[in-house]
């Protein structure tokens, strides 16, 4: 099959090819400003086609957006300048993050570089990401996406909330009352054979430095059914 018939044949967000580089290695050129640029990231660009890590939306036969490493820290976004606000950017993120879904990934970190992408993966569904130390001297920003799957099979009406409080570590040892940092309230069916709650959707906790271990209490009608770290065998033998 020519290049020309992979393209037709699969318009809109693919995996990236060799013959995609070409076309992209042109515009970052062209694009390339005051010795800034994704140009400069090539080595990285070819590394992640060779290893199939790298999706291209396909328009008119070329290639006029890429992303690389899925969701990550090493992720690189960029659509043709000319092609911007059609949505191509969007289209790569969403298919990048049903890929991270289907491998049970439920927190997504970026690094928004350049800054001004803040508002793009605001837009996505990512949030701030809160590091009290790590990145203290670092001026990129960082923003992380909490899967919040919805689990069809789990309704009617018989189902119950549960809640769930997350809190700093301090919760633990408090010299005063600690309030929690988020609460999660999701609706549960009870599986009266296994004794235990299927959630309708599912809660995702990210690991912040802010909160050093983060502590979990799990309340389900009234019952007191966790209270404490989330890494201890307690919480996992729930299901964290």
């Amino acid at each position: 099959m020519s290049y020309s018939e992979v393209c037709q044949s699969k318009r809109g967000v693919r995996t990236a090819v060799n013959a995609d580089l070409p076309y992209i290695q042109e515009w970052l050129k062209h694009e390339e400003r005051n010795g800034e640029g994704f140009i400069h990231n090539w080595h990285l660009i070819e590394k992640a086609c060779a290893n199939k890590q790298m999706t291209v939306f396909v328009d008119a036969e070329r290639p006029v957006g890429f992303l690389t490493r899925s969701i990550s820290l090493d992720t690189i976004l960029q659509t043709k300048s000319d092609c911007q606000r059609r949505g191509i950017g969007r289209a790569l993120v969403e298919h990048a993050i049903r890929h991270e879904e289907a491998l049970n990934n439920a927190v997504l970190v970026v690094q928004c570089e350049p800054p001004s992408s803040v508002e793009f993966w605001s837009k996505m569904g990512f949030e701030a990401h809160r590091d009290r130390e790590d990145f203290k001297h670092n001026s990129s920003i960082y923003m992380q996406r909490l899967s919040k799957v919805v689990h069809p099979h789990v309704r009617g009406d018989r189902l119950q909330m549960v809640t769930v409080r997350i809190y700093p570590e301090n919760a633990l040892y408090p010299e005063e009352p600690v309030k929690p940092d988020r609460v999660h309230y999701v609706m549960a069916k009870l599986d009266e054979k296994s004794r235990s709650l299927e959630l309708a959707h599912r809660f995702s906790i990210a690991h912040e430095s802010m909160l050093k271990d983060p502590v979990v209490e799990v309340s389900w009608s009234g019952w007191d059914i966790v209270m404490g770290k989330a890494k201890h065998e307690e919480a996992v033998a729930v299901g964290f």
